[in-house]
């Protein structure tokens, strides 16, 4: 009789423990676990669009030192050219 008791006190008292844990924290793991995937996505998307701009930004600073060249080089010739020339 004590042997079968604590059986079927073990069976109710595993059964009120799973009844405890109940699938609202599973869905909240989940809803968590979702969030956490949705930010690592757009810290990823973020982190790709940084690169382009940072990409943006020297192909713009190259852009801008080729044409300060060129100005400098035609500041020159128009140096030259005043200089030469004699009225």
């Amino acid at each position: 009789m004590n042997r079968s008791l604590t059986i079927l006190s073990g069976v109710i008292l595993s059964a009120a423990l799973m009844g405890c844990s109940s699938s609202d924290e599973v869905d909240q793991m989940q809803q968590l676990t979702n969030k956490v995937d949705m930010l690592s996505d757009q810290v990823s998307a973020l982190q790709s669009q940084q690169d382009q701009m940072a990409g943006a930004v020297n192909d713009s600073r190259a852009a801008s030192d080729a044409a300060y060249q060129e100005a400098m080089r035609a500041n020159q010739r128009i140096d030259n050219i005043a200089g030469s020339y004699t009225k």
